[in-house]
Formats: C-alpha cells, structure tokens, sequence
C-alpha cells in the first residue's frame, strides 16, 4: 500500500496540465496568427466579419469601477484565493467579474459599438488589493481611496454569484437555442429571454436589490396553457399573485427584501482591469450588424461564432504580435516538458521504465 507520499497524483496532474498547455498554445499561435494577417483599417470602412482597428473609448454612460472606484466604461476583475493544503500553499483563481456598458471607440474616420463582455483583455492592472476576513476591521480604506475591506469582501461574495448564475444561465441557453434550432418556435426564444432575465437579476438581488418579478411573470405566462387542468389552474393562481406583485412593485408599495449574501471569508486577491474613456485600444474582434430596431448603430464588435478570437489590449501591434508569440512559445514547450516529465515520472514510479 502506498501512504501520503504517493506522487502519483501530482504527476497524473503534471501530465495533463502539459497536454492541456501544449493544445492551448497553439490556440494562442493560431489566435496570434489571425491578428498579424488582419491588416488595420479606419473604422469607417470596417466591413462585416473580423476586423483589427485602433481607437479611442468613449461611452454616454459611465460606471465606477469595484475595486479603485474609477469612472470607466467596463471593467474585468480577477479574484483569486489564497489556499493552502498541507505543506502547499498558492493563490487559486476562483472567479472573475466584468461588468459595464456597450462603448465606443473612434479614430479620425468615424466611430463603432464594442460589446465588450466576451472579449479578452490585454491591460495593465489598474489596482490590486489584497483582502483578509480576519483583518478587514482593522486595516479597512476610505472611499476616498477606493474600496474598504469590508466592500471588498462583500464584492468577492457577490462575483461568486454572478459567475456561478452566468455559467448556469450560459448553459441552459445553450440546450434551449440547440433544441430550437430546427423549429424556430417564437414561444420558445421568448422563453430563453426571460430566462436571461431572470439569471441576469439573480446578482443583483444577493446585493439587496429588488426581485425580479417582471422576469417571474414573463416566464410564467409563457410556460402555458397546462395540459393537467389541476396545474394550469396553479399557474393562473401564481400569475395573479405575481402581477399584483408587479402593480405594488410599480408603485412603490411592494418593499425590497432585505436580504444580502452574507460577505466572503478568506484571504483574496484582487486585480482590476479598466477600459477608460479617452484611452486609445486596440480591437480585434467581429464585426456583426446590430439587430436592435431602435439601435442608432448599424453595426457593432463583439466575439464572432466562425472567429472567436476576440482582444481589447491597450499596447500595440508589434507588442501584441510579440506577447502572442511569446505566449504559444511558452505554453507549447513548457507543455511539452511538463507532459513528457509527468509520463517518465509516472513510469518510473510504477516501475515501467
């Protein structure tokens, strides 16, 4: 029998974090490839499809930022967790948190939507904080200064919520769009909308906010009629409580909850990234038509289906370039050598080689 000095569980993990390095890294070769033969053009003669442009961000609408409280219009969070088990200690990425509006950015030809939610950043940390439940009374900021520990902690419990909500929301949107591709039932992508909008508000209300009733009603009344008459005259009951909920909700009759998700315990780490209005970035993304009827913008850059590659970076285009190359680089032969040590290692431990 073997006791707690068997290696062959962190060398089964050596050797498929290097297989997974190794297919990655030629991910980040080909991504990097697509960019450096993606000439630049002025925004005004971008074209449908996948697009490289430079330009300055600007946005109608700003948000200050969690971390340094910053006016930008988005902005990426990267929290990790410090964790320790028996004589390993790290820190351990658990989530991240972006948040912020659809902004533009122009050059001297013109200007363009960017819906940054899915893209990959590329930009220097604009704060990192570090955090410790045990610790937040006593070394706790001003707002003048960004956010006290005590936010900070709160914020961790909330971005748990909001990745966990948008994974589960992700995936289930996923299920009901393959399941309705071959009908195109109208019913069915209302359903998925208000399920967005239900998983969308679910953060918000573990922050103390309001419930999503609109979002309850919605997926109520579009869940009918019930064959069983039994069921269906439940619906009808629950949607009468739910739209007298609305009416009081409307009023202002109806009072918020008081519940919030209680704060996070631990040690954290925290890194913010900002796109800042005025800032000049670098986009490559696709180009797709905005299919909004009031939407002033006819078009607009977000992650392509066909090119996924989709980077927001505040360097240029020989630093991009470079940083790619370096990136495949590492990964593909670092990947290599740690797959090829974990499989002689575990030969060896088993007495194959």
């Amino acid at each position: 029998m073997r006791g707690n000095s068997d290696p062959s569980g962190a060398l089964l993990l050596c050797l498929g974090a290097g297989v997974w390095s190794f297919f990655k890294g030629f991910r980040v070769l080909r991504e990097g490839k697509v960019i450096a033969d993606t000439p630049r053009i002025p925004i005004r003669s971008v074209p449908m499809g996948f697009v490289h442009i430079r330009g300055k961000a600007e946005s109608e609408k700003i948000l200050s930022s969690p971390i340094s409280h910053t006016p930008c219009c988005f902005y990426r969070v990267e929290i990790d967790q410090w964790k320790s088990s028996g004589k390993s200690q790290s820190w351990q990425r658990i989530c991240s948190d972006m948040d912020g509006y659809r902004f533009r950015v122009a050059d001297e030809t013109g200007k363009i939507l960017i819906d940054a939610h899915s893209a990959e950043y590329d930009l220097p940390p604009a704060a990192t904080r570090e955090v410790h439940s045990e610790q937040a009374g006593n070394a706790a900021t001003t707002s003048a200064t960004g956010a006290s520990d005590a936010d900070l902690l709160q914020f961790v419990s909330y971005a748990r919520t909001h990745s966990l909500t948008e994974n589960i929301g992700e995936r289930i949107d996923k299920r009901i769009a393959k399941a309705n591709a071959a009908t195109n039932d109208p019913q069915v992508e209302a359903k998925r909308e208000a399920l967005r909008d239900l998983f969308a508000a679910v953060p918000q209300v573990a922050k103390g906010g309001a419930l999503p009733i609109d979002a309850f009603a919605k997926l109520a009344s579009l869940t009918g009629p019930l064959k069983d008459p039994e069921k269906e005259q439940q619906r009808q009951k629950m949607l009468e409580r739910l739209q007298l909920m609305q009416t009081l909700q409307q009023s202002g009759g109806l009072p918020i909850p008081a519940f919030k998700e209680p704060s996070a315990s631990g040690r954290y780490r925290l890194r913010e990234y900002l796109v800042l209005p005025g800032a000049e970035y670098l986009i490559d993304g696709t180009c797709v038509e905005n299919s909004e009827t009031s939407a002033t913008d006819r078009a607009f850059i977000t992650k392509g289906q066909n090119e996924p590659t989709f980077l927001i970076s505040s360097k240029s285009d020989t630093q991009v370039r470079s940083e790619f190359r370096k990136r495949a680089f590492y990964m593909i032969f670092g990947g290599a050598a740690a797959a090829l040590g974990g499989l002689i290692g575990l030969l060896i431990h088993f007495h194959m080689f």
